[in-house]
């Protein structure tokens, strides 16, 4: 069924027609495999005709330079499939490509064959102690006895690393170079570098292919036997050795500490000239065109306890033979094809100004920082979160870590971990509802993966059955506390993981996907908390727990000040983490019994175990409002108007949750708004690490969901201005410098979508936060969770009309401005078949 709504002369008119056959959704996620329905490229495009406006798009869709990078944070572009991933700085005299494999990582079995995915023996004894000192007030003990005996061990967790540098010196190019330009077509996941050099034309172009597994790169000339380079490869790891055969290059190799195999083999292709070898390096002289291609892996396999198995030889072997079957063209076009299928769902225009978009991206964003009104900039950054989202996460793939796909050093910041207490949920926020619901599911694997050593942790800290992780991961499926007091306590990990599992469902209503995949893992993470929750004041809490990296500092054992200085004094007197009643971890479980209650009533179970989840839910302690009128961050109200920390943990009802909004709690909701005032924009002038470009995305998100597209748009200019890089990535602060992160960039599509539509209070809300900057629009694609899919036009900030396909069959319920639209009860709604 198709439903259009229009306004007209102050009208509404609902259109009905049944003409969509719904191809049930098949999700075969132990063969990390996902097959989507066609219906939802059905409309594409139909908003976006005329010459002009396709102009607009092209210049929103691409990201481009006129000179080459020197630094990866913030000049380099990058290119990626799930499994590979390479940053390209377009020199002219030599171009440089950083090589990853996501799962290139150190420590693991590997590194140990005892590794027990970070687990200390001995936790559970010291548990009833924990929490008796936690109830009691004397949280101090609390505190000791925690960092003694209940934090994990990071001793083989490992990093994120990098294959290495693959380099391209070119000959005769020693003399200056004219009409340069280095480009990233986001609309076709394809990169090139142009100049010229002594009037000869030079072109380049770099893809990375998820039907074939490789990176391409196409070296070209437009004079016959001018083209010469000479290409070699610097490799981190230590111990490698490198074999030239012709035209065929192999490295094979051992991850550093963990002796884990690693495999990359390149295989050169020219037209014209010849191919000489020297050592470890190949040289291609007078040639016209020439192309490589690159395929490398390592032995993991995602399957405890070894995460072993694979054969490299045979794995990179098998993927250059089947690309050499195919011409440059056809690896192109397959590519290419492969990625629109994905790309082209959605489409955005912001109605932005044509003479800011046609200037190169550096410049459009230098003019951003100083005031210009280029809206345009934001449905280009719209368009690059969708692009890493694709280049970062393909089933089969591992999910996307701090870093994406990409890395320039032997060991990532933060190890490239997947960071669990906001950051890597926040890459995977948009893929529901920017219609991209295949690239979640690396993440869905890799939660699925958590469970056997979950079990363990669950045994081994808390004595219990079910299931349980903290604050990091890895891919050796570590799942025990971290290592410090101040953030290792976070043991919702697993429940906002599941918020994805579901989140999955309410997009497709797949219910065979919620049967065998989703349900059983969020029903074991229920098992977990029916058995962990602790009685205290006027209901159940969780303990022990920190509020995300956040403490209270306090004299004679009274809190006096819930700020940053608490977070400064980690490991020092006078400072407390363990707060009871943190009101975190009471939002996730409340969210996680009520999606699991959910998800039996679909499925028409019953029974003992849901009416204890249900009776659990209810006993939860009760949310409060503070003194400040604030949203209390725990159960006593001891929360300070200084406090702007980073993390907002318990702003969780409110997004990514359903707990808390405007139409349904009214007085939550006003005291959420509050709480974000207090807290800040994102970044807090008098400490560095006040926040950051995820905090600042978080943040964006809690606003829209408020319905205050102003403010939310406010902080979304401050990302781009302040917290971003003019290759618009995004970045957070290290000691000492400024590195990308991937997080806040992934998330920009799904927050903008959240200003243009929410559907998470059981409504399909249109335009519920659109800022006033953004008067005049249209986006086609966007999901709405029940299974529906939307077009949307908007002028001088109302809806013009809007467009809602019913994937599943069902009547949506709709709100626009402010008001229900029901079709068999409101009287402004004309049905026309």
């Amino acid at each position: 069924m198709v439903y259009e709504i229009q306004l007209n002369k102050g009208l509404l008119f609902l259109n009905t027609q049944n003409t969509i056959v719904v191809k049930k959704l098949n999700y075969w996620l132990k063969k990390h495999t996902f097959h989507f329905s066609p219906v939802v490229c059905l409309f594409t495009g139909l908003f976006f005709l005329g010459c002009s406006e396709n102009s607009q798009m092209r210049n929103n869709e691409r990201l481009w330079f006129e000179y080459p990078a020197e630094h990866w944070n913030s000049q380099a572009l990058h290119l990626g499939n799930g499994f590979l991933g390479t940053s390209f700085y377009g020199g002219v005299k030599e171009e440089r490509f950083d090589l990853t494999e996501k799962s290139m990582w150190t420590g693991g079995p590997g590194q140990n064959p005892d590794y027990s995915f970070g687990n200390k023996m001995g936790g559970k004894d010291h548990l009833d102690d924990i929490r008796n000192a936690i109830v009691t007030g004397n949280v101090e003990e609390a505190d000791k006895l925690v960092a003694r005996h209940f934090l994990g061990d990071y001793s083989d967790f490992g990093a994120f690393s990098m294959i290495g540098n693959l380099y391209f010196s070119f000959d005769n190019h020693d003399t200056s170079y004219t009409n340069y330009i280095r480009e990233l077509d986001l609309s076709k996941s394809l990169a090139r570098v142009a100049y010229e050099v002594n009037s000869v034309k030079y072109q380049r172009e770099y893809f990375c292919s998820y039907p074939d597994r490789v990176l391409v790169m196409r070296f070209h000339s437009d004079v016959p036997g001018e083209l010469g380079f000479t290409m070699r490869l610097t490799v981190t790891q230590k111990n490698h050795s490198v074999t030239v055969d012709g035209d065929l290059v192999e490295i094979a190799g051992k991850i550093d500490g963990n002796d884990r195999d690693f495999r990359v083999k390149i295989k050169v292709l020219n037209t014209g000239g010849i191919i000489e070898t020297n050592g470890k390096i190949i040289q291609v002289k007078d040639a016209n065109t020439a192309t490589i291609i690159l395929a490398a892996a390592t032995e993991y396999l995602p399957y405890p306890p070894m995460y072993n198995g694979a054969d490299t030889d045979a794995l990179t072997t098998g993927i250059i033979h089947t690309a050499l079957r195919k011409s440059y063209k056809q690896l192109k076009e397959s590519h290419i094809k492969d990625y629109q299928v994905l790309y082209k769902r959605v489409q955005l225009n912001l109605a932005g100004d044509p003479l800011y978009e046609k200037l190169p991206t550096n410049q459009r964003w230098e003019n951003f920082k100083d005031g210009s009104n280029d809206i345009g900039l934001k449905t280009l950054a719209f368009n690059l979160g969708r692009y890493l989202i694709i280049s970062t996460s393909r089933p089969g793939s591992l999910p996307s870590n701090l870093q994406g796909v990409w890395n320039t050093f032997d060991r990532a910041p933060w190890n490239g971990n997947y960071q669990s207490n906001i950051n890597l949920q926040l890459m995977y926020m948009p893929c529901g509802p920017v219609n991209l619901l295949e690239c979640q599911i690396p993440y869905i694997v890799w939660i699925k993966g958590l469970v056997v050593p979950g079990r363990e942790t669950a045994k081994k800290y808390y004595g219990t059955n079910g299931w349980v992780s903290h604050t990091t991961g890895n891919i050796w499926g570590y799942t025990a506390p971290g290592v410090g007091l101040l953030w290792g306590i976070y043991p919702v990990g697993g429940v906002w993981h599941c918020q994805h599992l579901w989140e999955q469902y309410t997009f497709t209503m797949d219910k065979e996907y919620l049967e065998e995949e989703a349900y059983p893992v969020m029903k074991e993470a229920a098992e977990f908390w029916l058995a962990n929750l602790i009685p205290y004041k006027e209901g159940l809490i969780s303990a022990p727990t920190v509020s995300a990296e956040h403490g209270v500092e306090t004299t004679n054992g009274k809190y006096i000040d819930p700020t940053m200085s608490a977070e400064r004094g980690a490991g020092k007197e006078g400072y407390r983490f363990n707060i009871p009643g943190a009101y975190q971890d009471i939002e996730m479980i409340w969210d996680l019994f009520s999606n699991v209650l959910e998800a039996a009533d679909a499925l028409g179970i019953n029974g003992k175990f849901l009416d204890s989840v249900k009776a659990a839910r209810e006993k939860l302690i009760p949310l409060k409002i503070g003194r400040y009128g604030q949203l209390q961050e725990w159960f006593e109200d001891i929360d300070s108007p200084e406090d702007h920390h980073r993390h907002m943990a318990h702003l969780y009802a409110v997004h990514p949750g359903r707990q808390i909004h405007p139409l349904t709690t009214p007085d939550l909701a006003e005291a959420a708004r509050e709480s974000l005032n207090i807290r800040g924009d994102g970044v807090f002038p008098g400490w560095l690490y006040s926040g950051g470009n995820w905090a600042r995305a978080w943040r964006i998100y809690c606003w829209s969901r408020l319905l205050d597209g102003e403010r939310a748009n406010k902080i979304f200019s401050e990302l781009i201005s302040e917290q971003g890089f003019e290759n618009l990535m995004t970045f957070q602060h290290v000691p000492g410098s400024k590195r990308m992160q991937v997080d806040a960039s992934m998330s920009t599509p799904g927050f903008i979508a959240e200003m243009l539509l929410q559907s998470h209070v059981g409504e399909t809300h249109i335009l519920p936060a659109l800022p006033s900057e953004w008067p005049d629009g249209k986006v086609n694609g966007l999901l709405a969770r029940g299974g529906y899919e939307l077009e949307i036009e908007w002028e001088h900030g109302h809806l013009k009309r809007a467009k809602i396909k019913s994937l599943k069959g069902g009547i949506p319920k709709v709100r626009v401005e402010g008001k229900l639209i029901d079709p068999d009860k409101d009287l402004r709604v004309k049905l026309i078949k």
